[in-house]
């Protein structure tokens, strides 16, 4: 009678961790699938591309530009899916991306086509501060043969505050937050032996976006 009742116990407590621990696992698998990694550090992690490269409009998934006072033209990166997982960043050198840091700098760039409209002009979010004139990031996105254009003005990694709100937002989205500070890496070293030839390159296959 007790090895019976010490049976079925042992049959009830085994059942029980089978049913808490199987469950457990396509949840944390799925939760371990859906961390995204964070592209921060991507162009440390970048090498140089070894061929000639000639950047194509067909092949360009997103391009950043800069207007500030004194760079009303700025070029700061552009990111290419052919020949590889190409960069040219704004010294104008041509890097290839690891894989990750490509698919999260583009993951970004497809939740910021989602974001609402500001209503002002270049589709720009402006962070608050005491003084106006600062830089603006413009950010295209090829859509088709035009480009989705979003801007951030007054980026400096820190403030998030609004100043307008934009629908619900009263600060920058986490999305252009990240984007915007990811790509800005492309600017280090940016007055160091500039191509500008390969930049005017990548200038030319956007059209009339200047």
């Amino acid at each position: 009678m007790l090895r019976t009742a010490i049976f079925y116990t042992s049959v009830v407590a085994i059942a029980l961790v089978v049913f808490n621990v199987l469950p457990s696992t396509p949840i944390s698998s799925r939760r371990l699938f859906n961390m995204s990694t964070s592209p921060s550090g991507w162009h440390a992690r970048a090498s140089t591309y070894p061929d000639s490269f000639t950047p194509k409009r067909a092949a360009l998934r997103l391009a950043v530009l800069r207007n500030a006072p004194v760079e009303h033209e700025g070029f700061t990166l552009a990111l290419f899916d052919s020949p590889a997982n190409i960069a040219v960043d704004a010294a104008g050198k041509v890097l290839v991306l690891e894989d990750a840091d490509f698919k999260g700098l583009l993951s970004l760039t497809d939740q910021i086509l989602e974001l609402p409209e500001t209503g002002s002009f270049r589709n720009t979010w402006v962070i608050a501060h005491p003084m106006t004139s600062r830089p603006i990031e413009r950010i295209l996105v090829p859509v088709g043969a035009e480009f989705k254009e979003t801007g951030v003005q007054g980026f400096d990694g820190a403030k998030t505050q609004l100043r307008e709100p934009v629908g619900e937002y009263q600060h920058l989205p986490s999305a252009l937050q990240d984007l915007v500070g990811s790509v800005l890496e492309a600017r280090k070293g940016a007055d160091d032996d500039r191509d500008e030839s390969m930049i005017n390159q990548v200038k030319a296959i956007l059209g009339g976006v200047f």
